[in-house]
């Protein structure tokens, strides 16, 4: 835990840290947090570096300065005895032999390693293979008990072994056994053993006459012993041996080299040579502090990078609660159709078309969409003014999910439409009431209509106040207006110059309320031709589009964050979506060009009821517009194409 929180390591993630909040101060996005998270671990590694160059000792290769090296072992991963299996290293094993030879005319030695990871009992294994398959008298002794010791290798148990021996619970000649390796090779092996009680018995008496009765016979004694600085039993042995063979990769850092040297010379068992083991041995022993360099420049642009996916992604839930959600519960308004309606008519909301407009003195009923959910992703957008309660904007956004551009659809607000709460009929924008006997709130009840006249399901809707209508407008830096001439409508506080307006949330919204607009032509004002609720729906889809554009157009977890947060107080959202559904609805518009986003109309007439109420019905179905438009290029019922007249 000290090494973890060394000064150089401090310094080096304070470095990268305030490295990358400056990379982010100039550019926020997906990519330039990444560069920014690569530039900070470069920096940061650059600076332990200098501070650990500053403090450190001496290399490496400084560090073994004076002992000679012996050979090179490569990577293997054919099997624990690559001298059986590739002639290559089968001579690389054969020449380390003849330098240990040329080295010391010591017969007992030990192969070991600074730590653990090195391979210095494969090193062991091999070269007593390799000694023995040249025709030397070779025995092998495994003082390694640990499950990366020799005893790995073995199919006939470690016991009885060294620690019987050694505690006198067992003979040489009981604990030895032959390991053949073909008809004309074999050379006995002396395994582990149990855990000794006291590793001080390995350099005991008994441990000693048994390697002098070897020693009389055998050319050579190899003994696998633990990690230098893992064990008491590698000192404890070096009393018997003239001299050790340092197993090393070529990563091992030169302090604990350095120790492991200063150990086995008090053990008596000096460093007669070092084996680079795993390692091709064509390049210099690097120093460790620039690998270390390397390696925490890599673990702290991860970091970075895992840091910022963490803050940004729980900067997004915070946001996310704050947004306020409404039930949405479709299956509450089927059942009300099904049973009927909850309360009687109320006088005002009941319309009765003149018999000349409408012979049959119906509307649009409210039976269940036919179009399946999974064909469609889609949105209901629904702005209100609180202070007349009803809803004024009543936008359809719809993705057909096989591939055919995007639709959306504003509904006039006088479109006449049934009401399933009271059983009469009703403008449409007078569900945002709901049905409070059957506690359906508006936006419930609104979609399911909405649903009912279009043929598809409503998967969401997003409701908001004008209020906060002005406030996303202005968080985006306003939208766009253009018009021939000066405009005003007093009642909807509209004024707009000639030309093109970059728009406060205040002029956007009068743009899109006002009914009755005006606009001076040669010093007169007059109303402009056409102003309906049906051009008021196409100043919403100006202006909605625009608005999505904007906040489609974020490139980094952040700027989304951002985005979520200034819609928060906005808008009221339907308690289905989930934020996972938000952020892939989010970046699915990152790749729609809202300029292909078919802009569809419901064709209607202007009619009144028998008492004179001025409404609009509809002259086509819903499944008509969408025929025309879209021809066979919908989804179907059994997820293939078919025409929109065909879904019903």
């Amino acid at each position: 835990m000290t090494r973890v929180f060394s000064v150089p390591n401090v310094f080096g993630v304070l470095t990268a840290l305030v490295t990358f909040v400056i990379g982010l101060q100039i550019r926020d996005t997906n990519t330039a947090v990444l560069v920014a998270a690569i530039v900070a671990g470069i920096a940061g590694g650059a600076a332990w570096y200098i501070l650990t160059r500053m403090r450190s000792g001496p290399s490496l290769a400084d560090t073994l300065s004076g002992i000679p090296l012996l050979g090179t072992i490569p990577l293997d991963d054919a099997g624990p005895a690559p001298a059986l299996n590739d002639p290559e290293v089968a001579d690389r094993f054969t020449g380390l032999m003849g330098e240990i030879e040329g080295q010391t005319t010591g017969r007992v030695l030990l192969v070991s390693s600074p730590g653990p990871g090195q391979g210095a009992s494969s090193v062991a294994l091999n070269l007593s293979i390799a000694a023995a398959k040249a025709g030397r008298r070779v025995m092998l002794v495994d003082a390694d008990p640990s499950a990366h010791g020799i005893g790995r290798f073995l199919s006939s148990g470690s016991s009885p072994g060294l620690s019987d021996v050694a505690s006198g619970e067992a003979t040489l000649a009981e604990a030895s056994r032959m390991w053949t390796l073909d008809d004309g090779t074999r050379f006995p092996m002396l395994p582990s053993g149990d855990n000794l009680a006291d590793s001080s018995d390995l350099a005991g008496i008994l441990v000693a006459d048994a390697l002098d009765v070897v020693s009389e016979r055998a050319d050579l004694i190899i003994i696998d012993v633990p990690p230098v600085l893992w064990s008491n039993a590698t000192p404890d042995l070096g009393a018997h041996a003239d001299g050790t063979i340092l197993v090393i990769s070529d990563t091992v850092a030169p302090e604990v080299v350095g120790e492991a040297i200063s150990q086995l010379d008090k053990a008596g068992a000096p460093v007669l040579g070092y084996v680079r083991n795993r390692s091709e041995g064509v390049t210099p022993l690097t120093p460790h502090w620039l690998r270390g360099a390397a390696f925490r420049s890599l673990a702290f642009a991860l970091l970075l990078v895992a840091g910022y996916s963490l803050y940004t992604g729980s900067q997004l839930v915070y946001s996310w609660w704050s947004v306020e959600t409404q039930a949405y519960d479709s299956v509450a308004v089927e059942n009300l159709v099904i049973d009927g309606p909850a309360e009687a008519a109320a006088p005002e909301e009941t319309v009765e078309l003149e018999d000349e407009d409408d012979p049959d003195g119906s509307a649009p009923s409210a039976t269940a969409p036919s179009a399946p959910t999974e064909a469609y992703e889609s949105m209901l957008l629904i702005g209100s003014d609180e202070i007349a309660g009803a809803a004024d904007v009543i936008l359809y956004l719809v993705r057909p999910t096989n591939g055919a551009e995007p639709f959306m659809v504003s509904l006039p607000r006088d479109l006449y439409v049934e009401n399933p709460c009271t059983g009469g009929n009703t403008r449409i924008n007078t569900l945002i009431k709901g049905c409070e006997s059957k506690d359906i709130n508006g936006p419930t009840l609104l979609s399911y209509q909405v649903g009912a006249i279009t043929g598809i399901e409503v998967d969401h809707f997003a409701a908001f106040e004008f209020d906060g209508f002005v406030d996303v407008i202005d968080s985006v830096g306003g939208v766009e207006i253009c018009v021939e001439y000066q405009v005003r409508d007093a009642k909807a506080k509209l004024d707009l110059p000639a030309g093109c307006t970059q728009a406060t949330g205040e002029q956007a919204l009068a743009w899109v309320r006002s009914r009755k607009t005006q606009q001076l032509v040669n010093g007169s004002w007059k109303s402009v031709p056409g102003a309906s609720d049906l051009q008021r729906n196409q100043h919403q889809q100006d202006v909605i589009l625009q608005l999505f554009t904007k906040l489609k157009n974020f490139d980094s977890p952040t700027q989304l964050t951002s985005k979520v947060a200034s819609l928060a107080d906005a808008f009221v959202l339907d308690d289905a979506l989930g934020l996972r559904d938000a952020v892939d609805l989010a970046w699915g518009l990152r790749s729609i060009d809202l300029v292909d986003v078919k802009r569809l109309e419901l064709p209607v007439r202007l009619t009144r009821s028998k008492k004179g109420q001025s409404i609009l019905v509809s002259t086509i179905t819903f499944d008509e517009v969408l025929l025309e438009e879209y021809g066979s290029r919908l989804p179907s019922e059994d997820g293939g194409e078919e025409t929109a007249a065909a879904r019903r």
